[in-house]
């Protein structure tokens, strides 16, 4: 993925007319897309002013906008240049409509495949109160940027599918047998942010929660900067990371699962995981207080390379910046880590 250009496909979800903004917010005006039509009145909308045909699902407070496109990927297995351009313009309508609507939305999802390749798609989820943000400037665009999911992936559908239908193969099941048990135990509204996706003609489609969109905003941010933050890429190798919301004890918090090795330079192994320690949780304090989010009692992180898990209360993540205490104290370890 070039974040270059997708930089420039987040902003134009910051590119709706103020004036059209303005003037639902100061006359109060009747919504543009009223929720009774909401779904019908996205897709008349990329008709005719893109020639797009989408398909449009709305699960809860989140739209889901689906659209196949020839030529998704370029020759690297990388996104085109032309899908890009579709890729704006379905986040586009998507801030329009979402801004313009009656409708309790609060997130919205595009998902972009392949019609050659419906197994590969790119994934894109932003927060309404975060367009608007963007709208009036209260955010950079480099922030609005950080402040969107993204991800190209295999449709996580369509892998299960796959994998079950090789048993079917096997167990000679064919036609109405087959469609039933996928139906009665494969098909299922997504669990997680991760399983969203589209698949023979089917959204799989979530009410998005906050905690979990800040969950996975945590992980987005973390592979971000481990990758393109000069000082950052050349102390660490960053391979994985996945966040999550979780409760446990009647408390609840974020967990944050990373594998990110050490490059080898000098400065011992204490000093290098010291350093990684502060730089993740710089990020988690960053989230919570950008979207002033306190609801939670806990951050756990677990290096997945050491087998080692790691806790900070809620107050440490806040008090970050103010508190003296030697991060071996802030944060609560399984064993000796640091």
């Amino acid at each position: 993925m070039s974040s270059k250009m997708f930089k420039k496909a987040v902003a134009g979800s910051v590119c709706v007319s103020f004036a059209m903004i303005a003037l639902l917010v100061v006359t109060g005006c009747a919504p543009t897309y009223p929720r009774e039509k909401l779904a019908e009145a996205v897709k008349e909308v990329c008709r005719a002013e893109y020639g797009m045909n989408v398909d449009v699902a709305v699960e809860g407070s989140t739209l889901g906008i689906y659209y196949p496109m020839e030529g998704l990927l370029d020759i690297n297995l990388g996104i085109s240049t032309e899908a890009w351009d579709h890729i704006s313009n379905l986040i586009l309508i998507a801030s329009r409509v979402t801004l313009s609507t009656d409708a309790d939305i609060k997130f919205y999802c595009v998902i972009a495949q392949d019609a050659r390749l419906p197994e590969m798609q790119v994934v894109i989820i932003k927060y309404v109160y975060d367009v608007k943000q963007g709208m009036y400037q209260n955010i950079s665009r480099n922030e609005s940027f950080k402040r969107t999911l993204f991800s190209m992936n295999l449709t996580p559908q369509a892998r299960k599918e796959r994998s079950i239908e090789k048993v079917f193969n096997k167990l000679g099941l064919e036609g109405t047998t087959r469609e039933n048990i996928l139906n009665e135990f494969f098909r299922s509204q997504p669990a997680k942010l991760g399983d969203i996706g589209y698949w023979r003609n089917r959204f799989y489609l979530k009410d998005i929660s906050m905690e979990e969109f800040l969950a996975a905003q945590i992980a987005n941010r973390i592979k971000i900067d481990f990758r393109e933050e000069k000082e950052l890429r050349n102390l660490y190798d960053y391979r994985s990371v996945e966040g999550d919301f979780v409760s446990a004890n009647a408390k609840k918090g974020f967990l944050i699962k990373f594998k990110i090795f050490d490059q080898g330079v000098t400065g011992g192994e204490s000093a290098f995981r010291k350093k990684k320690i502060e730089e993740i949780l710089r990020i988690i304090q960053e989230v919570v207080m950008g979207y002033k989010f306190k609801d939670f009692d806990f951050v756990e992180m677990d290096d997945q390379l050491v087998n080692a898990k790691l806790r900070v209360t809620s107050m440490n993540i806040y008090d970050l910046n103010k508190n003296k205490m030697p991060l071996e104290e802030i944060v609560q370890s399984s064993g000796a880590y640091f």
